[in-house]
């Protein structure tokens, strides 16, 4: 369940038509979901499993 939530939580965001930035302004909309995307698929990468993030690299040390 916790795996799937950032993926529901982005569609939920993207169908439902309240947004932090309105999507008729075309470039703007776009990058607001565009950002609440790429933080989600962040949050996704850092709740892998340990032995997923080791075998990908993950989560390198910087």
């Amino acid at each position: 369940m916790k795996k799937i939530l950032p993926v529901f939580i982005f569609f939920l965001y993207a169908v439902i038509p309240l947004d932090f930035i309105p999507d008729y302004l075309i470039v703007f909309g776009i990058m607001d979901d565009t950002a609440v995307a790429a933080y989600l698929f962040q949050l996704m990468v850092k709740m892998a499993p340990p032995h997923l993030a080791a075998k990908y690299q993950l989560l390198k040390d910087k």
